[in-house]
């Protein structure tokens, strides 16, 4: 694909290239392009959802936006851009959350937080600021954001835009017996785990300390650990022992979490790099007629379910469950995917309403 964009841009600047023509419509068109040619976390971040963002030049950026979307589009470069997927398209943008909050940012609202909701699809902002700040600027946020998402081709979302809600607490965790327990369990860790590493044991650093529910007494301890590290008995011994010098009351529970690191590095690309570009088409496109996403690696398998509106009885079921398999299959086999996706299986699983697979 991206062959074909360079093709696309020398036959441009051979052609329909000039400096006139550049100043005329970078104007009219600069901010959909923008939003045309990056989508969203990245990922690109996207080579990173989950962060790739693709930097070309001002008037390879005139050329993009021309090509995505322009009256004055020549049929040949119509033609090219007809036969790219849309999941490629989406997969070489910035990711959408991010492209949004920047866009609403550059423009100078003062924006905090942005996301999506899947349940209703509802892309969401936060304006920071006073009362009368938020119902000033409310509306042309709101059409802005509307304005940013149509201009990718995404026509099934609503947005809402809310004041950022400022959480205060009267609980003070300095003072919280569980808090001070629980931070001590954690400078045992930290101070534990590094050495054990050091000796060779395989522990992965991303812990956690806590209650399993605001009842719990006891404080529970979540370590991750390759699947051949058997030492468990040395590990908890090593750990316990650092609780007793730290005068630590509460009882405190260990538990291992054993991981396989081939298929880690496998499940985190594909969720860092390929489902949340899924993800977002297939919920964003009424075509799809999509409510719902997953997926589970099980035995070297990624398993992608998408969840659908409509009954399995349905004449119209089997169609579209067909036009979903064709546009994640067109877009894993494409040579962008090739070096992430590799040779590991995968399947499509489409489902309707009642979460019964169609397919």
């Amino acid at each position: 694909m991206k062959d074909k964009l360079k093709k696309i841009h020398e036959h441009y600047r051979e052609n329909y290239y000039s400096e006139e023509i550049a100043d005329r419509i970078k104007d009219g068109v600069q901010q959909n392009i923008k939003n045309a040619d990056k989508i969203q976390p990245g990922k690109k971040q996207r080579l990173n959802i989950a962060k790739k963002l693709l930097y070309v030049t001002a008037a390879c950026i005139v050329l993009f936006g021309l090509f995505v979307g322009s009256a004055f589009i020549s049929p040949v470069m119509a033609e090219v851009a007809s036969k790219i997927p849309f999941l490629n398209k989406i997969f070489e943008q910035e990711p959408i959350y991010e492209n949004l909050l920047e866009e609403l940012r550059d423009k100078g609202y003062d924006i905090g937080a942005g996301g999506y909701s899947v349940r209703d699809k509802t892309y969401f902002v936060e304006v920071r600021g006073s009362e009368e700040y938020y119902n000033q600027v409310r509306e042309e946020v709101k059409e802005i954001t509307k304005d940013i998402i149509s201009s990718r081709g995404y026509n099934d979302f609503t947005v809402e835009v809310d004041k950022e809600k400022i959480m205060e607490s009267d609980s003070d965790p300095a003072n919280d017996p569980k808090y001070r327990e629980s931070e001590l369990v954690f400078d045992v860790l930290n101070e534990v785990v590094p050495k054990l590493q050091q000796k060779g044991y395989k522990i992965e650093p991303n812990y956690s300390v806590g209650y399993t529910g605001p009842d719990a007494k006891d404080i529970t301890v979540d370590l991750d650990i390759e699947d051949t590290e058997k030492r468990t008995d040395e590990i908890e011994g090593a750990i316990h022992e650092g609780i007793k010098k730290q005068n630590i009351e509460k009882e405190v529970t260990i538990q291992f979490h054993p991981f396989n690191v081939q298929e880690r590095e496998i499940e985190n690309k594909w969720t860092s790099d390929v489902l949340p570009i899924i993800w977002e088409g297939m919920l964003s496109k009424k075509e799809y007629k999509t409510k719902g996403v997953g997926y589970s690696y099980k035995k070297g398998t990624m398993n992608i379910f998408i969840t659908t509106t409509i009954d399995k009885s349905d004449n119209e079921a089997s169609e579209i469950a067909k036009k979903i398999e064709i546009a994640i299959h067109e877009f894993l086999q494409s040579d962008d995917l090739k070096d992430i996706v590799d040779d590991t299986p995968y399947k499509v699983v489409v489902r309707d309403k009642d979460s019964k697979d169609i397919n």
